[in-house]
């Protein structure tokens, strides 16, 4: 049995912390159609998450549920009017991102590198320099405690369950130690075991003072029963706002009856879909002047005595974020819109791109073999071609298909490669990892090894067994031009694939070949 057979959390005992409080008023949002009109997907909704409870966003498919969390984690900004608030004071963008984090739906991780790689990764782009290397290994062993993973700390990514992927996705904002966190559907595709152990992580998570809100898609009465408050939409409307204890008397008091022992949630997507009868005009109404009230029984201790060892992790989001106080001793490291310098990021992407490339021994090894079974073949043709004055033409062919074959056989593997790296990239950069500059240079400079070995592979047999001139200028010059070819491919095809669809871009690169060689 995995991992994901029992629903085992490390209880941390609630700490004291400073209260966060998420307040949104009025927020509008609507997109254009092709006929030129505009749309609403969410209409005047208002409402208010408050730290240390565990807050779900439910509706059905199109209610605006996904659109709110994007607003509401500040990546979607165009089209959409409205305040939101921490605490009373309207958001400053900047340090706001700082201060959340995102998870999609998807999990979007890199699975050539271990779990523990992954974190201590995460620990370097997230943390800034001045947190020690000590302190950044004691919060990745934290946080695999925390969330359960310790067992496979050491295992690729690619080989842990869905469960444990869910996990370790929390695990890598949780490193940053934000105060409000957004979850699009973190339990889609898990089983219930392994979806009641991801919500009972994330309620934890919560109970230690941060501001957990999660967009949630038919849970059971299990699960639902785990979440403290409860935001209703329908239509981009908001149904109701609150308890989850004041669900089903809300709802009754305009007409709609929830059966004994039936699921509140499913009954709460039924009406939310119009599947009930009642006066869903009242609900509207009484959902816009509805206070969400925190019960006094589950709101967080005040006594910092509850602390134990087992919340080290969980200290610095109580000690007013104490992981970045020594980088907030100077005003230049907290206006900076990243945690870690330019250079920093550059460093920990190329070591995670060139790890990543070279534990793909699959891909590693063909692209070689490509480049020596090619220059053999070439070689076989225009065997002999070099040094006869009557095949100056051939000659001419053979270096044309020189260039013909290393453009292609390094823009390929980028154009290919790349969209699969899209979604994790998207993610970091929405969670403020890094700049855009530190990764494309990361990805030029990590393939660079290639981008030399390759051509030089290629060379080494094609150019002797055609009979070049074995003159050192002649063979530096040839050398020199098939690295400059395939520097440009490689920069084609990093264009390509992060530009392009995949389908596209297949198509595209080709193309862009045959003007380059006959102009350059």
């Amino acid at each position: 049995m995995g991992n994901d057979t029992a629903i085992v959390v490390e209880s941390t005992k609630p700490i004291a912390a400073p209260s966060t409080t998420l307040e949104f008023q009025d927020v509008c949002y609507h997109v254009r159609h092709k006929d030129g009109q505009n749309k609403p997907l969410l209409n005047s909704v208002s409402g208010t998450f408050r730290s240390g409870r565990l807050a779900g966003i439910l509706g059905p498919s199109g209610a605006g549920k996904s659109t709110l969390l994007n607003i509401l984690s500040g990546f979607k900004t165009n089209n959409v009017t409205g305040n939101i608030l921490i605490n009373g004071t309207p958001i400053d963008r900047r340090k706001y991102r700082r201060e959340v984090s995102y998870t999609p739906q998807d999990v979007c991780l890199l699975g050539n590198i271990t779990v523990t790689e992954s974190l201590e990764f995460a620990a370097d782009l997230k943390l800034s320099p001045d947190i020690t290397m000590a302190q950044k290994s004691n919060m990745v062993v934290d946080v695999l405690r925390l969330l359960g993973l310790s067992k496979c700390a050491n295992n690729p990514v690619a080989n842990i369950s869905g469960g444990e992927k869910k996990r370790l996705s929390i695990g890598l904002e949780l490193i940053s130690n934000p105060k409000i966190m957004f979850f699009d559907e973190p339990t889609s595709g898990l089983d219930i075991i392994a979806a009641m152990q991801v919500v009972a992580h994330l309620k934890d998570l919560a109970a230690s003072g941060r501001c957990v809100i999660c967009v949630i898609h038919q849970p059971s009465s299990s699960i639902i029963q785990m979440f403290d408050d409860l935001f209703v939409l329908s239509e981009g409307h908001c149904l109701y706002r609150g308890p989850l204890s004041n669900l089903v008397d809300t709802f009754k008091g305009c007409g709609f009856e929830c059966p004994n022992y039936y699921n509140r949630a499913d009954f709460a997507l039924e009406i939310a879909s119009l599947k009930h009868e009642g006066n869903l005009l009242q609900l509207r109404e009484r959902a816009k002047q509805q206070e969400i009230r925190v019960e006094t029984e589950k709101t967080i201790p005040n006594e910092a005595s509850n602390c134990d060892e087992k919340d080290s992790m969980l200290k610095p989001a109580v000690d007013g974020d104490s992981i970045n106080s020594s980088a907030c001793s100077s005003a230049s490291p907290c206006d900076r819109q990243y945690p870690s310098t330019e250079w920093s990021q550059f460093v920990t992407l190329t070591r995670r791109t060139m790890l990543c490339t070279f534990r793909d021994l699959q891909l590693t090894k063909m692209r070689l073999l490509a480049h020596l079974f090619v220059g053999l073949l070439i070689a076989v043709v225009f065997y002999n071609v070099g040094n006869d004055g009557s095949k100056v033409l051939s000659n001419a062919s053979c270096l044309f298909f020189f260039l013909i074959f290393v453009f292609f056989a390094n823009s390929m593997p980028l154009v290919m490669t790349f969209p699969l790296e899209t979604s994790v990239f998207v993610r970091e950069r929405m969670n403020n990892w890094y700049s855009l500059k530190a990764y494309y240079f990361s990805k030029l400079v990590a393939d660079f090894p290639f981008l030399i070995l390759g051509p030089s592979v290629f060379l080494a047999g094609a150019y002797y067994l055609t009979s070049q001139p074995m003159e050192l200028d002649r063979i530096v010059m040839l050398w020199s031009i098939c690295i400059f070819t395939s520097w440009v491919a490689q920069m084609t095809g990093l264009l390509a694939g992060s530009v392009l669809p995949l389908e596209l871009s297949v198509f595209c690169v080709p193309c862009s070949v045959i003007p380059m060689l006959i102009f350059c």
